[in-house]
């Protein structure tokens, strides 16, 4: 597993719960990093939701996700994306929890340096012990570059 997310993080209900949501979260930031989609695949549940942070369109599903991913690395080399998490609440039956933090991108294109940064929620659910993402929205605050 990845490095747990930084000790700022505000971790609310079942502490062990948001612990482990954390660590995923790291794990699936270093897929991301790696370009790994059997790593990404198993971080989300079969019918996750991603509302892109711009005007791209909605993509709903695990195959559909990691069809978008594979698509952006492969046209995008030098692409990176980070969620850092400011907050993790594990609901009281501690099957679902909510994540919000912060994002940002980063790519070139035509000599460019593109960055944008923003804001997200995901939404996790525990599925045979294990916390996959369900659903994640992104808003994009601010882009620089291009």
């Amino acid at each position: 597993m990845g490095k747990p997310a930084k000790s700022d993080v505000q971790l609310v209900g079942d502490k062990s719960a948001a612990r482990a949501i954390a660590a995923a979260r790291a794990d699936f930031n270093a897929a991301l990093e790696g370009r790994a989609l059997k790593a990404i695949a198993g971080h989300l549940v079969e019918d996750a939701v991603l509302v892109p942070g711009d005007e791209a369109q909605l993509i709903t599903g695990r195959d559909a996700q990691l069809e978008a991913w594979a698509s952006i690395f492969s046209q995008m080399p030098d692409v990176s994306y980070v969620r850092t998490p400011s907050r993790i609440e594990v609901c009281e039956d501690s099957h679902l929890a909510a994540e919000t933090g912060r994002w940002k991108g980063a790519w070139s294109t035509d000599g460019f340096a593109i960055r944008y940064t923003g804001r997200y929620f995901a939404k996790w659910r525990c599925v045979d012990g294990v916390w996959q993402i369900e659903a994640e929205t992104f808003v994009t605050m601010k882009r620089s570059g291009g």
